[in-house]
């Protein structure tokens, strides 16, 4: 009989092949030893594509002689047994989303926040209160709604040493925008504006900007978005290349005193740490959210605080290193490392304080001599 090579392993693993051929003798294997797990696994057997000569062999003296091929010929490999494919059940939904819960911040913790961070940082209050009627000093912008928007433009990306300084060169040799629209070598441009780096792109954009403004109202001003109301700002701003919804911000803020909270890299990463918005948030994201979340009336405040302190706190930069250390070598310790662990209710020992009680829970709180100023 003729062994099928799909026949029972078993079977012809158990078989014991005689030494006695009827032709001559060769090397065959007088046993195939069993796997020792045969549960999980299965014997894969292929037949070699070299020629294989033909044995008879006899398992009884009695019996007729049967045809096997050779066992030296006939390969064996261990191959696993595939598992049903399953579908992953979906995770239930995260509480906090990629950009915020919709509870936080609360206005407490804004609050809380504002205050705290104006006591370390009075400068920064100090100094934005003296430029609310104008709504231009704080940005380095000037006496336009033009003035502040390339001023805006020119500070994306750099410090505000080299925008100041490239903004200063510019309006020295274009005293005004209508000699930059006429200007027809715009390396001129380029090398006013180089200090503050990408000055190619830069020059391009703003002349682009100031030309087809000119093209559309004959004059290169775009005094005319005070009369528009926030979302038509934002649409007529937007349409230009270079004005992003941060930039768009800044001017809607500084420039046109409207109630908006710009999202800078500082205020990203900052309200991230107090679990404000997602790890996951970007600055457009973080924007739309927070502009919603935070009192009007503070945004100011809070969006030029977070900045600063972004700037010199130690737990609050990037990498935990500063842009601007504290000259006496000790970091700050930072007011708002709790605020994660409040989940949005603020601890009554820092609410309905007044100035002098919160400078003392403060003074408390950082346990250091002249870090306020």
């Amino acid at each position: 009989m003729k062994l099928d090579c799909h026949q029972n392993i078993e079977t012809v693993m158990s078989m014991t092949i005689p030494r006695r051929s009827c032709r001559k003798r060769s090397k065959v294997p007088t046993k195939i030893s069993k796997p020792t797990d045969t549960s999980e696994k299965k014997i894969k057997i292929e037949t070699s594509d070299a020629p294989i000569k033909d044995e008879f062999v006899n398992t009884d003296f009695n019996a007729v002689p049967m045809k096997v091929e050779s066992f030296s010929k006939v390969k064996t490999s261990i191959v696993k047994e595939e598992k049903p494919k399953t579908k992953r059940s979906r995770k239930s939904p995260s509480k906090m989303n990629s950009v915020g819960n919709g509870i936080r911040p609360t206005q407490e913790e804004s609050r809380y926040a504002t205050t705290y961070l104006s006591l370390l940082h009075p400068q920064v209050v100090n100094k934005n209160f003296d430029s609310r009627k104008t709504m231009l000093e704080s940005c380095g912008m000037r006496d336009s709604i033009t003035d502040a928007i390339v001023s805006t433009m020119l500070s994306q990306n750099t410090t505000d040493k080299n925008s100041k300084a490239a903004y200063k060169s510019l309006k020295e040799n274009f005293p005004t925008w209508e000699s930059v629209v006429q200007c027809n070598d715009i390396s001129k441009i380029e090398d006013s504006i180089r200090v503050a780096g990408l000055a190619k792109t830069r020059a391009e954009r703003i002349q682009a900007m100031l030309r087809k403004v000119k093209e559309e109202r004959g004059v290169a001003s775009l005094n005319y978005v005070r009369d528009l109301n926030d979302e038509d700002v934002k649409q007529e701003l937007g349409r230009f290349k270079g004005l992003g919804p941060k930039t768009i911000s800044c001017v809607l803020l500084f420039a046109l005193g409207r109630p908006e909270f710009p999202v800078d890299t500082h205020v990203l990463r900052i309200t991230q740490k107090m679990g404000w918005v997602g790890p996951k948030a970007t600055r457009e994201g973080a924007y739309e959210y927070l502009n919603k979340m935070v009192p009007d009336d503070i945004k100011m405040d809070l969006h030029c605080l977070l900045v600063r302190h972004g700037k010199v706190c130690h737990k609050c930069a990037s990498n935990n290193r500063p842009q601007f250390p504290p000259k006496n070598g000790k970091p700050l310790v930072c007011p708002l490392v709790k605020v994660p662990s409040w989940l949005g209710i603020v601890p009554k020992s820092f609410s309905g304080q007044n100035e002098t009680e919160m400078m003392m829970q403060h003074k408390k709180m950082i346990k250091l001599e002249g870090v306020l100023k």
